[in-house]
């Protein structure tokens, strides 16, 4: 039996930009909170996720993460992409984010496993499909994502979606573009986590099928690759399927590694309850965290190696399933805990004059600590300045642990010469009514001496 695929892009036409296409507008990353998953995790390469589909091309944007994969349509090894519809599913589960090329994928160093079952025309049998799972799951995907389906239930996608499941799989499928409430197979099957598309505000799109069938919803206009790597809109529950795919990936990254169970029991309890919105940030932080014991990343924020007076202290954090809570010490005291991005401190480093350890605590939500160690040197004393008069000339001689930035000669309210040298003789103007001289070391603080003393 033939079947067709749930969507093409909308219209059956696709608007392109060139493949350099740099900066890509994603909404839908935001919308489905991604973009606070990517302050967890932004995937692993141990996680696959096979594209079932009308295979998949070779991209920049997939380098190093394309697997070698398989054709059922032409029974042979090579499944490159005659369509682009599965070269478009795979960018917007995978493609490479921070590169200044094409989009952002939802899970960035997920590995793609391409599977082809649809021919050119987008046309392809529930026999291949079945074999396609069959070949996934048997390869370790730990998602399956088919954007693909049809009216009719099947003995064949049923035994592959159990097959598959029994390898620790998770299948996802979309659930069709007819507007309409009847099942769409495979993603009305038991076992699979069936997915409509919505729009930017969170309504389902007039062509998305839905019913109590329909798990979960994704974003259903997304950016995508085609094979030549132009980047255009990708529009339909094809386009919303890759979408969750790749947040099953974000979730399957973690360690220790979630089964298929778990990932969509996430899925599901953290959707909106209005509109089945996907939310990945809440799904990853709903995920087990028993056996968790991989620590946070913690890092200090620019800082000056030489500080004065109230500092501001940045922090990065980041944890597989959350930060709970980031700590600053100064000098072995507890400044201030932080429980929310970006992480920030005031440190009051006066009145201290000299090197201060300090030290960030990270734990995340198992409890499971980082810590980052720096040490900087408070400077909350002005420096020693000394003047010796000759004549016209007055030489300035300046002193401080921290070092001098510089010195200036101030004749009646101006700056009439400057000296980044510690040491300088300067030559007082005919005319001066006021001399002043001033030391600036490196953290700011001053002394002023009066020129007109001293000698």
């Amino acid at each position: 039996m033939r079947k067709l695929l749930a969507g093409l892009v909308a219209a059956g036409s696709m608007l392109v930009a060139t493949p350099a296409q740099a900066a890509v507008a994603q909404p839908g990353l935001t919308q489905a909170r991604v973009t606070d998953a990517w302050a967890m995790t932004r995937g692993s390469s141990r996680v696959i996720v096979a594209v079932i589909d009308t295979g998949v091309s070779a991209l920049p944007d997939l380098a190093g993460r394309l697997l070698p994969g398989r054709d059922f349509v032409n029974h042979d090894n090579d499944a490159s992409d005659d369509n682009g519809h599965g070269t478009m599913a795979a960018t917007v589960i995978a493609a490479a984010g921070g590169n200044r090329t094409g989009i952002a994928g939802v899970c960035w160093s997920c590995r793609i496993l391409p599977v082809k079952v649809l021919n050119a025309k987008g046309g392809g049998s529930y026999t291949d499909i079945a074999l396609g799972i069959r070949y996934a799951a048997d390869r370790g995907a730990a998602v399956i994502s088919l954007s693909l389906g049809g009216s009719d239930d099947s003995p064949l996608l049923r035994d592959a979606v159990a097959y598959a499941g029994s390898k620790g799989a998770l299948v996802v499928a979309a659930a069709g573009n007819r507007g309409v409430s009847a099942p769409h197979y495979p993603a009305a099957l038991p076992g699979v986590l069936a997915v409509g598309g919505v729009t930017p505000t969170g309504a389902r799109y007039e062509w998305s099928n839905f019913g109590s069938w329909v798990a979960v919803t994704a974003p259903g206009c997304n950016p995508a690759q085609g094979p030549s790597g132009a980047v255009g809109p990708y529009c339909g529950t094809s386009s919303a399927t890759p979408f969750v795919a790749g947040v099953a990936g974000l979730l399957a990254s973690t360690d220790p590694a979630p089964t298929a169970g778990q990932i969509r029991s996430a899925l599901v309890a953290t959707r909106s309850r209005t509109s089945r919105l996907v939310d990945a940030g809440a799904a990853l932080r709903a995920l087990p965290l028993d056996g968790d014991v991989v620590r946070p990343f913690a890092a200090f924020g620019a800082l000056r190696s030489v500080v004065r007076g109230r500092v501001t202290v940045t922090a990065s954090a980041a944890d597989q399933h959350g930060v709970s809570r980031v700590q600053l010490y100064a000098g072995g005291r507890l400044i201030a805990t932080d429980t929310t991005a970006p992480y920030s401190f005031a440190w009051q480093s006066a009145p201290r004059t000299g090197l201060v350890p300090l030290e960030l605590r990270v734990y995340d939500r198992r409890g499971n600590l980082t810590v980052v160690r720096r040490t900087v040197r408070a400077d909350n004393t002005a420096p020693a300045l000394r003047l010796v008069k000759s004549g016209r000339t007055v030489t300035a001689r300046a002193a401080d642990p921290s070092g001098i930035a510089r010195l200036e000669l101030v004749v009646n309210g101006k700056v009439t010469a400057r000296s980044v040298a510690a040491t300088r003789r300067f030559t007082l103007p005919a005319r001066a009514r006021t001399v002043v001289v001033r030391a600036v070391d490196r953290a700011g603080n001053v002394r002023v001496v009066n020129g007109k003393l001293g000698g």
